[in-house]
């Protein structure tokens, strides 16, 4: 069973992640009570003109609606139709970012882009957005130190003039544009946020009121807030982009079983919680459903260091464990939008693979490498999310796989907070996680380079990096591959960018621990005469893009 997910850290799934600031949002996730049917929308929602009232079910985990703070799946889709960012993506496309109050530049060694306002923006009192609103934005996202500033790390705000600002970080770092379409970058306005306690410093106390009165210049504004039941929208009057369709929204905490109930009865107009199983047996007449492929990517992986990985650390073996995985089985477990993961980075990204011949399954090269691996029906233990339905059926089908490619695979099944640890350790043979992106580019993705976060729970080291890591071993594979990873790491332009990282992505698929799988799906459901109603991978459901 697969979760309706969104791209950034704490919107994702949330198995594998290493930011402080994703697992903080981790831990602060609220379960919360159905509070019954949805209001009846029938007749809201059956004008189609620029009128009426949209109802949304879905399962809150809203903590605050601060865009500086807020890190939950819930509060994404709320934030992104009440405050609008610099930049923004379109139609899904995660490979080039677009303007929506600015335009962009990055120099040559991608050390600074520029911002520079594209026309006039209004916030809800009338007020033009200005440049300084924007470096107040970010600036108080900084400073406040909350889940979402990692995103800025390094970077330096400044004005440069009444039309543009610049953002210097102290090393190249080509992904600012792809991170700043997040809604945690959204545009506040300076002086309503300063006087109800807005600071660059963690005692801002603007959350009490950002809470309860929207303070953005997106097409909404807030209506009426209790983030443990309903959140009302209404239009802000004084929005001059392209209007969305509807006078107000109400989204609506309900528990998936009851979204399901509502969506077949029609009095609710889009469900956000279904999760995929569902969702691929409701009949067209039933609903309409928008899939499409996440930010999360499921794989396995096996530990480089001999003295724990012990054979599963022989490149050989990994590869012919790739070449044994019936990769669409596993894409089918992850159910509708789901789709191959070619490479670590997913599909629709920047530097993305599309196929792989490497990961194809063929039996006969499975067993051909097996055999010059070495390996001699020694067990190799498997671990994984016990508590995780997908997980467990996926860390069955590769026993099962294993099994016909003369494996012997002894499962070892955790609750997910154990399977962390366990992973994190370094210490573990073999076993299957995901990664959910912090934002959309393939730099969030160095984590699985040699020596680099992910990289280490599996024992991957260089020789200079086992030296310093207090007893690790050296991999060969490591040390052969960091000139890719420089090549990605320096490489500028997009289309430079883009031919580095499937270098990178092809040669990880040669000779490192990982075995990509599954590029998880995720889904919106809708009135089956709702067929505007799109997936959205940043935003879950962007709310402005109906007409």
């Amino acid at each position: 069973m697969n979760h309706s997910t969104t791209i950034l850290g704490g919107y994702l799934r949330k198995l594998c992640k290493v930011s402080l600031a994703a697992l903080a949002a981790a831990t602060m996730l609220i379960t919360t009570a159905a509070c019954g049917g949805a209001e009846g929308s029938k007749g809201a929602t059956a004008n189609t003109g620029s009128n009426g009232s949209l109802v949304v079910d879905s399962s809150f985990d809203i903590i605050t609606l601060d865009p500086a703070r807020s890190f939950e799946t819930t509060a994404v889709t709320v934030l992104r139709a009440v405050y609008q960012s610099a930049l923004k993506f379109t139609n899904n496309d995660m490979s080039k970012p677009q303007p929506e109050i600015c335009t962009y530049t990055i120099s040559d060694d991608n050390k600074i882009v520029t911002l520079t306002l594209n026309g006039d923006h209004y916030f809800a009192d009338g007020k033009k957005v200005s440049v300084d609103d924007i470096v107040y934005s970010y600036q108080r996202v900084q400073g406040i130190q909350g889940n979402p500033s990692f995103y800025l790390d390094g970077v330096t705000v400044a004005k440069k003039n009444d039309t543009s600002l610049t953002l210097s970080s102290e090393t190249p770092n080509p992904a600012i544009p792809y991170i700043l379409p997040s809604v945690n970058l959204g545009i506040v306005e300076k002086s309503v946020v300063e006087a109800n306690g807005g600071a660059l410093t963690p005692k801002d106390k603007a959350d009490k009121y950002l809470n309860a009165h929207s303070a953005g210049s997106g097409p909404y504004q807030f209506d009426s807030v209790s983030m443990d039941s309903k959140v009302t929208l209404k239009r802000n009057p004084k929005f001059k982009g392209d209007k969305p369709r509807y006078d107000t929204v109400v989204m609506n905490n309900v528990d998936s079983s009851t979204e399901l109930t509502n969506i077949k009865a029609g009095s609710t107009d889009i469900a956000l919680s279904i999760n995929s199983d569902e969702a691929a047996n409701l009949k067209s007449s039933e609903a309409h459903v928008s899939s499409g492929p996440s930010g999360s990517t499921t794989f396995l992986w096996f530990n480089s260091d001999p003295q724990y990985g012990g054979k599963a650390a022989d490149v050989e073996f990994v590869n012919a464990v790739r070449k044994a995985v019936n990769y669409e089985k596993y894409v089918a477990i992850y159910g509708k939008g789901s789709e191959q993961a070619y490479g670590m980075v997913p599909n629709s990204f920047l530097g993305a693979l599309k196929s792989s011949s490497e990961n194809t399954y063929d039996l006969d090269a499975a067993k051909a490498l097996l055999k010059k691996s070495g390996y001699n029906n020694e067990q190799i233990s498997f671990l994984y999310s016990s508590d995780d339905d997908s997980a467990t059926q996926i860390a069955q089908l590769f026993q099962a796989d294993m099994k016909t490619l003369g494996v012997n695979i002894k499962l070892v099944g955790q609750p997910t907070t154990t399977r962390l640890d366990t992973f994190r350790s370094g210490k573990f043979q073999a076993g299957l996680s995901t990664w959910g992106a912090d934002y959309p580019d393939p730099s969030d993705y160095f984590v699985f380079a040699p020596d680099q976060n992910i990289a280490k729970r599996a024992g991957w080291y260089t020789a200079a990096g086992a030296k310093a890591s207090g007893g690790w071993a050296a991999s060969a594979s490591a040390d052969a591959i960091m000139p890719l990873v420089e090549a990605a790491q320096n490489a500028s332009g997009e289309s430079a960018r883009n031919k580095a990282w499937q270098d990178l992505q092809n040669a990880l698929n040669q000779a490192s621990p990982y075995v990509p799988l599954v590029v998880q799906g995720a889904n919106v459901v809708s009135r089956p005469d709702l067929t505007d109603v799109n997936y959205d991978l940043l935003n879950n459901l962007d709310l402005t893009t109906l007409r």
